[in-house]
């Protein structure tokens, strides 16, 4: 199952990873939570392989909220506005005023989400705030919509709305959603917040330094199963000292494909041979750089 949406530092190719840490850790069956949905590449993946039997996506950003609210509650209406809509700079720029929009509106929930999937496909790199593919004077060979295949992404919304019983959407803040489980232990979450580096060039909320460390804190209060991943940086390393952290190399890719070395951190130990995958993608090796482990908090 494929997300119909570009996302800088999707972790689609993670997902058999993922899979044999819930299966290696007697967390199959468990509902999941994913505070920071972006694609929600994982989340789908593990729902539709029936590893999780329910799944909460939470989005701070007000159009990729929205656009995961249209894909499960009003998919018909999604599909035929998108079906509908030109892939062109005049759509580039009568769209734009919604960028602006800080918190959305159940009326407006139909607008964004179509702005959304529009942005996330006609933009360079899938980032919602940059500039449109080809230029603003489209003088690229590559154009504005030479990432929308309208069949492809409406068949991948359908296959992704027949879950809709078993997921539900969130608009909110990551960090009270946490706080909100933190007592539940019957619960997974799988955490994949903005970048530490360079993520106010890739994300529209993106974290400053508070943020992150915010988070570390909140996750050390929790009592629920946790898995993280993040760009490696010594300052998150700091952060998670007391937790299990692993690094590994995926492909990647914002401005060309290349190797992109992550750190994965969990509140409990994974085995090592469940981390041993031969491919992430194809050509690719997926071999652990690093294994420092330490002692939950």
């Amino acid at each position: 199952m494929q997300s119909p949406l570009r996302y800088p530092g999707s972790k689609s190719d993670f997902i058999k990873t993922v899979s044999r840490i819930l299966e290696d850790n007697d967390l199959v069956g468990l509902p999941i939570v994913e505070p920071y949905a972006g694609s929600a590449a994982i989340t789908l993946g593990l729902l539709d392989a029936k590893l999780v039997k329910h799944a909460t996506l939470v989005e701070r950003d007000p159009l990729v909220y929205s656009f995961w609210k249209c894909v499960f509650e009003h998919t018909d209406d999604l599909i035929s506005d998108f079906a509908n809509l030109p892939i062109n700079l005049e759509t580039w720029h009568k769209l734009q005023p919604l960028q602006s929009v800080n918190t959305p509106l159940p009326k407006q929930i139909r607008k964004l989400g179509l702005a959304c999937l529009f942005f996330n496909r006609a933009n360079f790199s899938g980032i919602l705030n940059a500039g449109p593919i080809g230029g603003k004077d489209q003088l690229s060979q590559y154009k504005i919509d030479c990432r929308t295949n309208k069949l492809e992404i409406i068949s991948r919304i359908q296959k992704i709305a027949a879950l809709a019983e078993n997921v539900s959407v969130e608009f909110g803040d990551a960090l009270q959603v946490i706080d909100r489980y933190r007592n539940r232990k019957k619960i997974f979450f799988y955490i994949d917040p903005p970048y530490f580096q360079k993520g106010e060039s890739l994300y529209r909320y993106a974290y400053k330094l508070k943020e992150h460390k915010q988070l570390a804190i909140a996750l050390a209060k929790t009592k629920f199963p946790w898995l993280l991943s993040y760009d490696v940086h010594h300052v998150i390393e700091f952060l998670y000292e007391d937790f299990h952290t692993k690094k590994f190399k995926f492909q990647y890719s914002a401005r060309s494909p290349k190797n992109h070395e992550e750190l994965v951190v969990s509140n409990f130990e994974i085995k090592q041979s469940t981390l041993e995958l031969k491919k992430v993608k194809k050509g690719v090796n997926s071999n652990i750089l690093t294994n420092k482990t330490k002692r939950p908090v």
